[in-house]
């Protein structure tokens, strides 16, 4: 069986795409996992148990390898009044950023 170039770049491009979703639902899930476990231990609640892409990019990493960054928002409540956002960073596979806004104390 023969393929041509232009079978097999579409071929690739489909696999690229598919494990880019796939890896970005992964990366989603840890993220939601950390910041839901970060608003726990700081005695606030998060929000519609969600994470929303902000931003994706390529970004050298501390060895020196490129690897995606991912930045996330997701909202919290500390009163259960008002709403408040923070932030969450993944570069490859490591949370480097977990941040939440300040925030009134209940």
């Amino acid at each position: 069986m023969y393929y041509a170039p232009s079978d097999l770049f579409w071929l690739l491009l489909l696999v690229a795409g598919a494990w880019y979703v796939w890896a970005g639902m992964a990366a989603k899930e840890q993220v939601r996992r950390a910041a839901s476990a970060h608003c726990k231990q700081l005695g606030v609640q998060m929000l519609d148990d969600t994470v929303m892409l902000v931003r994706t990019r390529l970004k050298r990493d501390r060895r020196g390898q490129i690897a995606l960054q991912r930045n996330y928002e997701f909202e919290f409540t500390s009163t259960g009044q008002h709403r408040y956002s923070g932030v969450a960073v993944l570069h490859g596979r490591r949370i480097e950023q977990l941040q939440l806004s300040p925030h009134h104390l209940s």
